[in-house]
């Protein structure tokens, strides 16, 4: 299919010509003139927590939960709204009708996301659509045209939707307001990516799939499975937040709290979209959200029965299996989507680096009337890996540091490497660290699920409420032996294993107040448990138990303005958020916490204000945002510590008198689109000051400490990270799509990061760059080329003794090739092979070595 060539203009276009019959009552309305017209852009005692009237509030019944019954008998007997439907025909740039049209269709108050594909004739059909405003997207399986329009559906109505050539391919986002936004509307920095450009660049790891984005720098530290981390704006790691449709995702275990340690086992199995929100979230959705927000979103299944299932290998020994199916049932009364993913990587990096992990995914959505319905959603993931010794210092590599000054990073050869891991002598040449050993006897097992259920209630056009409830479970389990290299190898065997919980329960109501506000209330409270316990195999084994409890209550609230006939959009956010801590109890160790005061850490507010303003003439959107986030310091810095085989103790690390993280962030920037939407450019410049952080100490740790440690967690001055955003999108025609993007980032600690007069954030690449190209040859073929690049960075690993190391910045470029062989009806087969790292590139992301040049071939049938 190819695409009328395009008049060129500055002009984003804000309507279209196109035929659309009506029945019922479908408005199309223009948001930036208010006209009705339709659109188209392309052992020891515990601690004593805080109690009131000897009760712990960690423990107590969350006013939501008691508030369940009262919200299921308003449901119930409530007046009932009366569903209509929306039918129509998709059609190409010519007034062709198009078959096979993934469809969406957004409720702008919240509501679930109903999906369709068009049939061959190009017609579609939505059932059971209440009376409300609404967004319809529309995008074709190869990604070549896509189109949307905002709606006002009342009754049975009709809408033809026109697709045309466009920069974009997702053009309704969620995570920016926590409700429904077209691309125009936006008042934050956003990108997304969809499950068709994951499949066309063959992506199915979550890391990978926001690889490409711009403000962002994902580093794997070695081949697939391997460790993962995130820096969003030139922050740490942990200062984005994750959130699975919605709702946060984090391990209550982990050191920070966050997500990071499981990145690594997040396959996309049944993935709709993946939303990237850059800058403070944190008055929409809580602690950790300082740098960015992810939103992973899960399809929803409906329309007509499809699916796919896949088969893939090559190098490293990879294996890969998926399935995936979904559809709707009962005039779409019930909706289903779910899928299933084994990988399996038998061999990995050097041949010694195996890893296997098994996913699935799935929702489903029962109407129980058309203004009631009840959702649930499944995420799930079970993990092993081989792990690898850390790089490593020793005098043979020392002896080849400069007396002063910054040491360049040189990895001991592959080949002299082989023979240190034998315990035979070898020659460090110019080396000046040895990368990552491998160790046969240390590994790693993890897995998580998040799993959630929503009742949804629309009481009236453009008011609902919806009780949701989320509990997401984290189990890491770690095993190492004396049987490496020697270099960092226990004595005695040791088995270290964490799990951490989280429940959560939200109680949200959204309403449209006139023409100008939406506004947002909720209520929710969150319960967290940590437990670790630590042991080894020596003759007296020295054993640990650590389990601590935390709640907190949050309440929130939002308006999003439309005002100047929809040029211009004010969202004001707010939130508070109480923290009430439990009894922290400790076993097999004598920790030093017994007898204190544990008070719980101070209530958290936050505060948000975005602005966007569109200019139509010129099709450019301006936009700025600043609010304040915060962290809340996790149960492991609190309490948490470590066990040494070596010397056969526990080793506290926390401080229960830790305040929370702070950050104040601003934004501004511009988007432009030319040529009738075919050309989109973005830029952002961005400052956070971080007021108040958490570090791990050793250097300037202070002397005295009540607790008796000699290093550990501490509040420090924080620091500040600014920079620039750049990206591009493109699409000169059907079958082309250009993307590029650069961020330059600069980070500054208010405290020495290496020795005492280094204050850089260590690990990070002032300069990212990446590029994508995706190329149709007739409608059969794609080849499509993706790149990442990072500039130098300086590190100091542990046993660097301090000094400063200069890594060289990875490149790491991929090609896919692809064969779509038409079947019956929209059944088709793809054959493809994908080159991964295919220009060779030999890097070390913080000492970590990884694979060269790899390949793997696969197939997929879709129906």
């Amino acid at each position: 299919m190819t695409k009328q060539s395009k008049s060129c203009g500055g002009q984003r276009p804000t309507a279209g010509k196109r035929s659309s019959s009506q029945t019922g009552i479908v408005r199309p309305v223009d948001r930036h003139s208010g006209r009705l017209e339709t659109r188209r852009r392309a052992g020891s005692p515990p601690i004593r927590p805080e109690t009131r009237r000897g009760l712990t509030l960690a423990s107590r019944p969350p006013v939501a939960v008691s508030a369940i019954p009262l919200v299921l008998i308003t449901a119930v007997f409530a007046v009932q709204l009366q569903a209509g439907s929306l039918s129509g025909r998709v059609l190409d740039p010519h007034g062709a009708a198009v078959a096979s049209v993934r469809l969406r269709l957004f409720d702008r108050s919240g509501g679930p996301v109903r999906h369709a594909v068009s049939r061959e004739d190009g017609s579609y059909l939505f059932q059971n659509v209440l009376p409300n405003e609404y967004l319809l997207e529309g995008e074709t399986p190869d990604a070549a045209l896509a189109g949307s329009s905002a709606l006002s559906i009342h009754g049975d109505a009709r809408f033809d939707l026109s697709l045309a050539v466009s920069a974009t391919t997702v053009e309704v986002f969620v995570t920016a307001s926590s409700t429904p936004v077209p691309d125009d509307e936006v008042a934050k920095a956003l990108d997304a990516v969809d499950d068709e450009e994951t499949a066309l660049r063959n992506e199915f790891s979550l890391a990978e799939a926001i690889r490409t984005m711009p403000g962002v720098r994902v580093q794997q530290l070695r081949g697939p499975g391997s460790f993962v981390t995130l820096q969003t704006r030139g922050l740490r790691s942990y200062d984005t937040a994750l959130l699975v449709d919605g709702m946060r995702f984090r391990d209550a275990a982990a050191p920070q709290g966050d997500a990071t340690l499981f990145y690594q086992d997040m396959s996309l199995v049944d993935t709709d979209r993946v939303e990237f929100l850059r800058g403070s979230g944190s008055s929409l959705y809580g602690s950790h959200a300082i740098g960015g927000v992810i939103n992973v979103r899960s399809h929803h299944g409906g329309g007509r029965p499809h699916g796919e299932i896949r088969a893939e290998g090559g190098g490293l020994g990879m294996l890969r299996g998926n399935a995936r199916a979904g559809g709707g049932l009962a005039e779409e009364r019930f909706q289903y989507s779910a899928g299933l993913s084994h990988l399996n990587v038998t061999r990995g990096y050097r041949g010694a680096s195996p890893f296997r992990n098994s996913s699935a995914q799935g929702w489903v959505r029962h109407s129980l009337r058309p203004d009631l319905s009840l959702s649930g959603r499944i995420w799930w993931a079970d993990s092993f890996r081989s792990l690898v010794e850390n790089p490593a210092f020793p005098g043979s590599v020392l002896a080849n540091f400069p007396s002063t000054g910054t040491v360049r990073a040189v990895a001991l050869p592959v080949s002299q490497l082989s023979l240190l891991e034998r315990g035979e002598p070898y020659s460090a040449g110019a080396a000046t660290f040895v990368p990552d050993q491998l160790d046969p006897d240390n590994r790693n097992s993890s897995g998580f699920r998040a799993a959630a259920f929503m009742l949804r209630h629309d009481v009236s056009p453009g008011s609902a409420y919806q009780l949701s409830y989320q509990s997401v479970g984290t189990q890491r389990r770690y095993q190492d032996g004396p049987g490496g290299p020697g270099l960092y190898d226990p004595d005695v065997s040791n088995d270290a294993r964490y799990k951490g919980e989280t429940h959560t329960v939200l109680l949200r109501t959204d309403h449209r107040i006139g023409k100008v506000h939406l506004a947002s209330f909720g209520y929710e409270f969150e319960h967290e448990s940590y437990w670790n316990f630590n042991t080894d195999e020596s003759p007296s084994p020295a054993e640990s138990t650590t389990e601590i409890y935390q709640g907190s209550h949050a309440v929130f609230a939002q308006d999003q303005l439309s005002l100047l006939d929809g040029n211009l959009r004010i969202n004001l956010s707010g939130r508070a958020q109480r923290f009430v801590l439990g009894s922290p109890r400790f076993s097999g160790t004598d920790g030093p916490y017994a007898g204190s005061r544990a008070d719980s850490p101070q209530t958290s507010y936050a505060a948000d204000a975005a602005v966007a303003y569109f200019v139509r003439s010129s099709g450019t959107k301006l936009r700025s945002h600043i609010g304040n986030a915060f962290r809340a310091p996790s149960l492991y810095e609190r309490f948490g510590g470590s066990f040494s085989s070596y010397a056969g103790s526990f080793t506290y690390w926390g401080d229960p008198r830790l305040a929370a993280e702070r950050s104040l962030n601003t934004d501004f920037g511009i988007d432009q689109w030319l040529f009738d939407s075919s050309v989109r450019l973005s830029g952002t410049y961005f400052f956070t000051n971080l007021v108040e952080t958490v570090i791990f100490d050793f250097v300037n740790f202070p002397a005295n400490d009540a607790f008796g440690r000699f290093g550990g967690y501490r509040n420090a001055g924080g620091g500040i990270a600014r920079g620039l955003e750049l990206s591009t999108q493109v699409a000169p025609s059907s079958g082309t799509s250009l993307r590029a993007s650069y961020t330059y980032a600069n980070s500054d600690s208010r405290t020495p990061t290496i020795g005492t007069d280094f204050f850089q954030i260590p690990g990070l690449s002032a300069h990212v760059y990446s590029a994508t190209a995706s190329q149709w040859i007739g409608q059969r073929i794609n080849v499509t080329f993706d790149m990442f690049a990072a500039s130098d960075y300086i590190l100091s690993p542990y046993g660097a003794q301090g000094r400063k190391l200069l890594f060289g910045g990875p490149v790491k470029a991929d090609i896919v090739f692809r064969y779509d062989l038409p079947l019956e009806g929209s059944k088709r087969m793809e054959f493809y092979g994908k080159v991964e790292n295919a220009f060779n590139h030999d890097y070390y992301e913080d000492g970590f070595a990884s694979p060269g040049a790899w390949m793997i071939g696969g197939i997929r049938f879709r129906y």
